[in-house]
């Protein structure tokens, strides 16, 4: 019977890289942390002597660092998840126009700093699809922040939903430096970031677009990436359709 022999260097690789990890993690929440600490204790200490505006303004700053630490959180345990082989599904026939609808409130703060909006188009008679509601959300938030942490300030995400060969096809589109072929082989590994000079393109932890492809994978779609015309990157994935038309609702901000 054969014997399977690791060497050492092999044998504290993956440790080494989950403290390595586990640092970058830990360096990524100690600043926003930091930063509702001390607002919190200002507001509770000093709330009198401020004034409406500025409570508002750091209320407001409060609630976007709260939905960035949410989102790293769920990445982290979806992460977790997905290493153990424990990612379920529970599918129902959804409009993913709905849905990013859902997203706008979770990711609109976010953007709003950045002076950047969503620019949403959505087929006319756009079938629904089988998923995970909440599986997918994740998709949709980890590839609008994904934009909006390569994009330029002040610029446009351009969210597209399609109809392909009988899938719905997503993309979101942003205005970024691109990517280069070897960062397109390499953007969907986990922990992969690519290189930037852009200051808000260094956060993070790279699961984000690791995350997206298993989850799009699990529902038996596909994903992809490609430079833009004109610049920037646009990401895509698909979903299967259940055949039936999905309703859009009336206020999503949609360009036709």
């Amino acid at each position: 019977m054969g014997v399977s022999v690791i060497s050492n260097t092999e044998a504290v690789a993956e440790p080494a890289h989950e403290l390595t990890v586990l640092a970058t993690v830990a360096h990524e929440l100690r600043g926003p942390l930091m930063a509702l600490a001390t607002s919190s204790e200002l507001l509770a200490e000093d709330y009198l002597h401020l004034d409406p505006d500025q409570v508002k303004n750091m209320l407001g700053a409060m609630h976007r660092r709260t939905l960035w630490l949410q989102g790293l959180v769920e990445n982290l345990l979806c992460a977790a998840t997905i290493r153990e082989g424990r990612l379920q599904l529970y599918r129902q026939s959804l409009s993913l126009c709905d849905l990013l609808e859902d997203v706008q409130a979770v990711v609109g703060p976010i953007l709003a700093q950045r002076g950047q909006r969503l620019r949403v188009r959505c087929a006319n008679r756009l079938p629904e699809v089988l998923a995970d509601s909440r599986r997918l959300g994740q998709v949709l938030i980890n590839l609008i922040l994904n934009a909006s942490k390569f994009g330029q300030q002040n610029t446009p995400i351009d969210v597209t939903i399609s109809v392909r060969g009988g899938v719905v096809r997503v993309s979101v589109a942003d205005s970024g430096p691109g990517v280069s072929n070897e960062q397109a082989h390499r953007l969907f590994e986990p922990y992969y970031r690519a290189p930037t000079t852009a200051a808000s393109a260094k956060d993070g932890v790279g699961l984000g677009l690791s995350i997206v492809k298993s989850i799009v994978e699990a529902h038996g779609g596909q994903v992809g990436v490609e430079s833009r015309r004109g610049g920037g990157a646009r990401f895509w994935f698909s979903a299967p359709t259940v055949g039936r038309v999905a309703s859009t609702k009336s206020h999503l901000s949609i360009v036709s």
